[in-house]
């Protein structure tokens, strides 16, 4: 006769069917009693989260053991389920998709870890819950992948085993959910601090070799994320100076190939080194000079301009076409604001334009401006939306293209109501043409003697002066109340 009982401990119920009658003692306690007239099925009590006993197991490990695991995986390889036993994952929105794998890793148990995979876990399975998620208050992100989490958490053993065992090896190429591999996520949790920073940069080069041994064909740093970033790039995107700086001057004396950095000749404290550019110059495509250049919010931005080669980058850049470009520029912008300015003093108030050579020089003159115009305006907003500035870093880093976005505005309003024949299109006129002029002052950042002039002033507007204006504005509302309530007489 096949009897039935169910038994019911912390978060679990357990179903047992018997040939013999069993008490709870005999069952919960001596699992390894298990004979071939019991079978034992392990069902959740709570299914809302999904906790199974195997997890509850490993989150309860006294001094890194547990005996009940090896005997739940016993039970579990007995009754034929033990591929979904193992992993079975949380299934709350908090903890989703963690497994007894990602468990057992963050409780740095490497024996339980290799039990675990023998028995065919997924070393694949990712955690993408709330908890897991980068951005997030009281949260951890570590790359939602089992490997990930090991690197992370800085344990080099069982890294090594993931990659390299008999049983299931991970795919280094694999990514989480944002796209990310483990050297993003590595990135990730990068934090400029001497401890953090020392840890991240030995497993992100532990990781290389161990791929590249493992794996000669997969360049594994050039794999980008959903948002195109390489590693490289995502630690110049997040302000990673340290491990960016690591990264770019990256070199190895027995292994050429992962080397960013080379080496000529050495002469006592006088070297001469070649660099990598992939990933950094800007001709390609989301480099990492153009992340930091139009990254007004990155943090570091400055201290990573200073890093080689992107310091020597910018000054061959600037000495080999971009200072002539500027120069260009400066003779044009000069042109032009002479163009607008006499058309602006001889302009002719509700004249067509004079058949005349006069005439036809007015009319060059105002669709010369106008073309300028719409230059700077499209300009302005391409800047804009390439730069994507907050507001405070809009007031700074943003300032002269806000000033030239504002003389295209007005130039604009000031044709339209010319054209419908509004006078008061000379109000417009006269702002328009006055910016145009303090405009020019943008193009002393040219020269080293006069461009720190021109830094001066932007810092004192936006900073001692924007702050005198609100005070005066403050006192000059309340005694203008006070005044007219003064004079002011009662009906």
């Amino acid at each position: 006769m096949i009897l039935q009982k169910s038994f019911q401990y912390a978060d679990l119920k357990l179903t047992v069917q018997t040939k013999k009658s069993i008490s709870f003692d005999q069952f919960i306690v001596p699992l390894y009693l298990l004979n071939n007239e019991t079978t034992v099925f392990i069902t959740y009590l709570d299914k809302s989260n999904g906790k199974t006993a195997l997890l509850k197991a490993l989150l309860n490990l006294k001094e890194g053991e547990n005996d009940t695991i090896e005997h739940l995986l016993e039970i579990a390889e007995k009754t034929g389920d033990l591929k979904d036993f193992v992993n079975a994952a949380y299934t709350d929105s908090y903890y989703k998709g963690q497994t007894a794998l990602h468990v057992a890793i963050e409780q740095r148990s490497a024996n339980f870890v290799q039990m675990l995979v023998k028995k065919g876990a997924d070393v694949h399975a990712k955690a993408c819950g709330k908890f897991f998620q980068p951005n997030q208050e009281t949260c951890f992100y570590f790359g939602e992948l089992p490997l990930s989490l090991a690197a992370c958490t800085n344990q080099p053993d069982i890294v090594d085993f993931l990659m390299n065992n008999p049983y299931q090896a991970v795919d280094v190429r694999e990514r989480d959910s944002h796209g990310n591999t483990v050297l993003h996520a590595l990135v990730s949790i990068a934090d400029n601090s001497p401890e953090n920073t020392e840890f991240v940069i030995a497993m992100y080069d532990h990781i290389l070799f161990k791929a590249d041994q493992l794996h000669p064909k997969i360049k594994l740093e050039e794999i980008e994320n959903n948002e195109g970033f390489t590693p490289l790039t995502l630690a110049a995107k997040t302000g990673k100076v340290v491990l960016l700086k690591h990264i770019v001057q990256r070199e190895f004396k027995g292994c050429k190939h992962l080397s960013r950095k080379m080496t000529e000749w050495a002469y006592g404290p006088v070297c001469s080194s070649l660099y990598d550019l992939a990933s950094l110059d800007t001709y390609e495509k989301n480099s990492a000079l153009e992340i930091i250049v139009y990254g007004s919010e990155i943090p570091n931005r400055l201290e990573m301009l200073n890093i080689e080669p992107f310091n020597r980058l910018i000054e061959e850049k600037w000495e080999r076409f971009a200072q002539r470009m500027f120069w260009f520029n400066f003779i044009v912008y000069v042109i032009y604001l002479l163009i607008f300015t006499a058309v602006a003093f001889h302009r002719e108030e509700g004249k067509d334009f004079s058949n005349n050579q006069v005439g036809y020089l007015l009319l060059t003159g105002h669709i010369i401006t106008t073309i300028g115009a719409l230059y700077f305006l499209i300009r302005g907003l391409r800047d804009m939306l390439r730069k994507r500035p907050g507001f405070q870093s809009l007031l700074i880093d943003g300032y002269t293209d806000q000033l030239f976005f504002l003389q295209a505005v007005l130039f604009l309003v000031c044709a339209l109501l010319y054209f419908f024949g509004q006078d008061e299109y000379v109000a417009c006129l006269v702002l328009c043409l006055a910016l145009s002029w303090v405009n020019l002052l943008y193009f002393s950042r040219g020269s080293k003697n006069m461009g720190i002039y021109n830094v001066m002033i932007q810092k004192m507007v936006l900073g001692e002066i924007r702050r005198f204006l609100v005070v005066y504005m403050v006192f000059l509302i309340g005694f203008s109340a006070g005044i007219f309530a003064y004079i002011h007489e009662c009906p």
